[in-house]
């Protein structure tokens, strides 16, 4: 479970760098960074409810 959630909170990490460098370069209503957004969104939303469950 641990493994998981250190791959989970990577990933998370990960996909907010991409969407900040994305932000800067294309501007925050560019389809690439919204759509990287809703990653974020649905990653972050994995996260809470693994922490809710745990």
């Amino acid at each position: 479970m641990e493994t998981s959630m250190n791959y989970l909170l990577s990933d998370i990490e990960k996909t907010r760098m991409e969407m900040i460098n994305l932000a800067r370069q294309y501007g925050y209503s560019n389809p690439n960074v919204v759509q990287c957004s809703q990653k974020l969104d649905f990653l972050l939303n994995v996260y809470e409810n693994k922490q809710i469950k745990h």
